[in-house]
C-alpha cells in the first residue's frame, strides 16, 4: 500500500560510533594524564611543605642569633650561661592550640675560639655555629648557620 509516504532507508553507518579498541586507548590516555597530575600535585605540595619547614628552620636559628647579640662578651664567655641546646616547634595550619601535626625543631649552639689562633684578635672573637634539626616526612633535615661575634663590634677588625 502506498500512502504516498516515501520512506527512505537510510544507509548503515559504519563509522557513527568508537570501537572497543578506540575506547580502550582513549581510557588508558585518560589514565596516565589523571596518574601525571596526581604526581604533579603531590611533588608541588611536598615542595611548599618543604619550603615552610625551611623557612621555620631560618627563623629558629635568627631568633637564637638575636638572643646572642643581647648578651653581653663576658656573658658569652661563661661556662653554662648560653643554652647549649633548643627546642623549637612549627605547627601546621590543621593545629589549634599546640594540638595537631606539628614538626619539633632540635638544635645546638656552639661558641668557638676563633679559627685563627695566629691572629692579634683571637682571643677578642668567637665563632658561633648554630644548628637546626628536624625529620620531616621521615628524612632527617639539617641547616647550620656560621657566623662570628666581637668582644668591640666588627667594624673595628674591618676599618682599621
Amino acid at each position: 500500500m502506498y500512502l504516498g509516504i516515501q520512506q527512505s532507508r537510510r544507509p548503515r553507518a559504519s563509522g557513527a560510533a568508537f570501537t572497543i579498541v578506540e575506547a580502550v586507548v582513549a581510557l588508558g590516555v585518560i589514565g596516565i594524564l589523571v596518574v601525571a597530575l596526581y604526581a604533579g600535585m603531590t611533588s608541588a605540595t611536598f615542595s611548599i611543605r618543604l619550603a615552610r619547614e625551611n623557612l621555620r628552620a631560618t627563623e629558629v636559628m635568627l631568633e637564637k642569633m638575636e638572643g646572642l647579640r643581647l648578651y653581653s662578651w663576658d656573658q658569652l664567655l661563661t661556662t653554662n650561661y648560653v643554652p647549649s641546646s633548643f627546642t623549637a616547634y612549627y605547627y601546621d595550619r590543621g593545629a589549634t592550640n599546640g594540638v595537631g601535626v606539628g614538626i619539633t625543631y632540635t638544635g645546638t649552639v656552639d661558641i668557638a675560639t676563633f679559627p685563627l689562633a695566629d691572629r692579634n684578635y683571637s682571643n677578642d672573637m668567637r665563632r658561633v655555629t648554630i644548628t637546626v634539626n628536624w625529620v620531616s616526612g621521615g628524612m632527617p633535615r639539617m641547616r647550620t648557620l656560621d657566623t662570628y661575634l666581637a668582644r668591640y663590634g666588627i667594624q673595628n677588625y674591618v676599618i682599621q
